[in-house]
């Protein structure tokens, strides 16, 4: 993907696109991957970076929702179940099955469990993972050793999957490009173009450079998440808000709280939600947090009450003492959850189902859902499109497409597997410079390599770009970050032909941010 490249074709379009989609995140992007999949000329627009918001700080669970089966949402389960089953088999690289351990003190609680996640099992079918079971003492220590072994009767065992959200970001857009489509970063939609009272189009700027066009289609659609209301009132201030934001916190800590690589779910926090604890990029992810929160932004930050409280529910479960000093990142995203008529309170209990409305204007809007279904969002999302824009009905075959960096199963353990395909392009670059091949920094596990794919080949433009969404540095090791950040912002200024203002400004910018993300000052 080359950015020049995609400036200068919607320069040069002089046929409206079939389909416009404004936000880059899973729900647009699945929206993008399906239209391509179709054959329609397809032109997705992100105000900031692909994945900026919500779609880059979840829990990294590709999964059918436990949570949601013992609310008796079993059509949303069954529909994520199936989802979870293509991405697996689709992208072995970026998604993996993942075991968990549920902990369980009692012969009761341990078939409660038993017999939901046997429901769970069955509700997925020919595309489940391994099958859940019930294990013992022993059988739950030796899954996970740094288990807590006060009371503890045994556990039960289920599969759910374990994903790199932006790095699946990252892919759909690529394989949105080399299907004919394009997807671009920092060019933001400031207002709706219409005529007679319809859209057709949006007029956008390159927040780069500062270039304005007018983008012609002749269907919308906002995929904006929790920015969705302020398009839907930029289109008719009639329009009622339909978003309540709530944030989800997590923290990461070092790899020894789960050493073979298994997970836990913890069935019942004090508030009564669930609590994951995965393993992830050598680290472990613990979260999340379900709060209302009405200041709608980019960064939101994880408070120390939401710290605080996944520490304390997280150490009752583990051996090692866990506290806030083996934080090594916080992050925090405030999920687009679809308020139905009257709701109020408590986010926790608002669906994660998908919603789509089509305005007086055609302006189509997407909302709510989660990654594990953007790709059925999107596909819904098209079908929507085609009924009122009056585009040629095709067939979605967005499941059946063949992504940009399709690897095997036994490919997938390659150095460079998250850098898919481009695995051989990487190690011929170091061939020719190996200080290329040399880690950032001794506690990140990328190469100068990677770095400098993700700004040649994924549209990276800031030193953000680089350290929290093409690696995952940032949200693995904020101080680390921090640290490596000014010779990364050199190694693109160099790459990039930028000048020592644009490196300044570029770690000022990362490293406010960045500061967000560290538990420790002291680090």
């Amino acid at each position: 993907m080359k950015r020049f490249e995609g400036l200068k074709r919607i320069e040069s379009e002089e046929t409206p696109w079939d389909i416009l989609i404004i936000g880059g995140g899973s729900t647009g992007l699945g929206s993008a991957l399906d239209a391509v999949s179709r054959g329609f000329r397809t032109l997705l627009i992100e105000q900031d970076d692909f994945g900026k918001g919500t779609s880059s700080r979840s829990t990294k669970l590709i999964h059918g929702g436990v949570r949601y089966l013992r609310q008796g949402n079993v059509s949303l389960v069954s529909e994520s179940l199936a989802e979870r089953g293509w991405l697996v088999n689709s992208l072995p690289n970026l998604v993996q099955p993942q075991l968990f351990l549920i902990p369980t003190f009692s012969f009761w609680e341990t078939w409660y469990y038993r017999i939901g996640l046997w429901m769970y099992d069955r509700l997925a079918g020919a595309l489940g993972l391994n099958s859940s079971k019930r294990c013992n003492r022993d059988q739950a220590l030796e899954l996970i050793p740094t288990l807590k072994p006060d009371r503890l009767s045994g556990g039960v065992v289920y599969w759910d999957g374990l994903f790199d959200d932006t790095r699946l970001c990252i892919e759909i857009a690529d394989t949105v490009w080399k299907n004919g489509g394009l997807a671009l970063n920092y060019v933001r939609a400031e207002s709706l173009l219409k005529e007679d009272g319809k859209v057709f189009g949006v007029s956008a700027v390159d927040s780069l450079s500062g270039s304005r066009f007018d983008l012609e289609a002749k269907v919308v659609i906002q995929a904006t998440g929790i920015f969705s209301d302020k398009i839907r009132i930029k289109d008719s201030n009639k329009s009622t808000s339909i978003i309540q934001a709530s944030r989800g916190s997590h923290i990461v800590m070092d790899g020894s709280f789960l050493p073979n690589g298994n997970a836990i779910m913890v069935p019942k926090t004090s508030d009564g939600r669930l609590l994951f604890l995965v393993p992830w990029h050598g680290k472990v992810i613990a979260g999340t947090t379900d709060i209302p929160d009405e200041n709608i932004c980019l960064e939101p930050k994880a408070t120390d009450e939401e710290i605080d409280f996944i520490i304390e529910n997280a150490a009752p479960y583990l051996a090692k003492t866990l506290t806030r000093e083996d934080v090594s990142s916080a992050f925090s995203g405030l999920r687009p959850l679809v308020t139905p008529p009257k709701s109020e309170g408590n986010t926790a209990s608002i669906s994660r189902d998908h919603y789509i409305e089509v305005s007086e204007s055609g302006l189509i809007t997407i909302a709510g859902g989660k990654w594990t279904t953007f790709r059925k969002m999107g596909e819904d999302a098209i079908d929507t499109a085609i009924q009122s824009g009056g585009l040629e009905d095709r067939p979605s075959r967005s499941q059946s497409m063949k992504f940009s960096g399709d690897l095997s199963a036994e490919d997938s353990s390659h150095r460079f597997a998250r850098k898919v395909s481009n695995a051989d392009t990487l190690q011929s670059w170091i061939e020719e410079d190996p200080k290329l091949g040399e880690r950032i920094h001794e506690r990140l596990d990328y190469s100068w390599a990677e770095v400098l794919w993700a700004i040649r080949e994924e549209l990276s433009e800031s030193v953000e770009d680089v350290l929290a969404r093409r690696t995952r540095s940032l949200f693995l090791d904020a101080s680390a970050s921090l640290d490596i950040a000014p010779s990364i912002a050199q190694f693109m200024a160099e790459e990039l032909g930028r000048d020592s203002d644009w490196e300044e400004q570029s770690i000022a910018a990362f490293n406010e941010i960045a500061d967000a993300f560290r538990v420790n000052a002291s680090d």
